[in-house]
């Protein structure tokens, strides 16, 4: 039996498939797709493959018209969501490599032949979750598949050891008497607004575009799953005075939007992290993924949390006009 792509429009059937995908983000879940494809402007297909009634991967899309620039994404551009992309489904006992292998490669090309026969796309471009990581069926179909990068940190070792790996700044960092009275605490979507505010002046100061705004982060916070987006501050005398947005779902969290530079000198942003870890491995949470490891700088300061370098890639396919177009937008911009 061959398998079959089509939309999949129930939410409630979409997040139902997700519990059994081995590589969901939390940007895979229905409602925060609608979300992102209203920020973006974008028309969102959520596209499962099925043999029969069974399901054997997602791969939600999101076609976008933006001056020269149209194609179907995955994830929408400038909303600084790191990853999207197919997900497989694998319900009950996992079958042998070799079928597994045969699902998954029939999956993607039966994807591309729909994308290809439905929306005719002149560029697409998808960044896949980390953790999926056979990339071949995209490039047995003409896709150009670039390795990127980001850290994740297992959290599911003992605090003690969890400590012991950090680098000797780290530890410190986070196990030192302050002179102040902070606290780092759950946050609310005032503290987004906060959060994002704070994020948004310090990519300013750098001269660097930061494109998503407040009422974009909190729409996905309210929106979301209760618990999947979680903001979390440092408070100084009961004053905000940093935060992060992390997702969590799925044994799985992402540290997202924030940890600009505080105007302070406690290192707030360790003492979140620190804490965030601490308080989400109670919860059951196996990973934190700091989001990307593909700038020297950036990298060089996640690095002290001795991380594990893990793999994503790039996928994508445009026609040759389409990469002209491309080339010139992102010049123009």
């Amino acid at each position: 039996m061959s398998i079959e792509v089509r939309p999949v429009d129930d939410d409630e059937r979409w997040n139902g498939y997700l519990e059994h995908a081995p590589t969901p983000t939390p940007f895979h879940y229905a409602e925060v797709l609608d979300v992102l494809a209203s920020a973006a402007g974008a028309t969102l297909h959520r596209l499962g493959g099925f043999k029969g009634q069974e399901p054997v991967g997602l791969f939600p899309v999101f076609e976008v018209d933006r001056g020269p620039v149209s194609g179907v994404f995955s994830p929408p551009p400038d909303l600084k969501v790191p990853y999207l992309g197919p997900t497989l489904v694998v319900r009950g006992d996992a079958p042998k490599r070799r079928r597994l292998d045969r699902q998954h490669h029939e999956f993607v090309e039966r994807t591309v032949e729909h994308l290809s026969a439905s929306m005719d796309p002149g560029l697409v471009n998808v960044r896949t979750p980390p953790g999926y990581d056979d990339v071949r069926p995209f490039s047995w179909n003409e896709y150009e598949a670039d390795p990127r990068y980001t850290y994740v940190v297992d959290i599911t070792r003992s605090e003690e050891e969890l400590l012991d790996s950090f680098s000797s700044d780290a530890r410190r960092n986070v196990t030192d008497d302050y002179d102040v009275d902070y606290e780092i605490l759950p946050g609310d979507a005032a503290d987004i607004e906060r959060i994002v505010e704070q994020t948004r002046r310090r990519h300013a100061e750098q001269g660097e575009p930061f494109p998503i705004d407040s009422s974009f982060v909190v729409d996905l916070y309210e929106a979301a799953p209760k618990g999947v987006v979680r903001p979390v501050v440092c408070r100084i005398d009961g004053e905000f005075t940093a935060g992060t947005v992390c997702l969590e779902a799925h044994g799985a969290a992402i540290r997202w939007v924030g940890s600009a530079k505080p105007p302070c000198d406690l290192p707030a942003n360790d003492l979140i992290d620190w804490e965030y870890c601490r308080r989400a491995a109670g919860r059951g949470v196996r990973s934190f993924d700091l989001a990307g490891a593909n700038t020297p700088r950036i990298a060089e300061y996640k690095a002290k949390f001795a991380p594990d370098l893990v793999p994503y890639y790039r996928v994508k396919h445009a026609s040759r006009t389409m990469d002209v177009a491309v080339s010139l937008y992102n010049k123009l911009r």
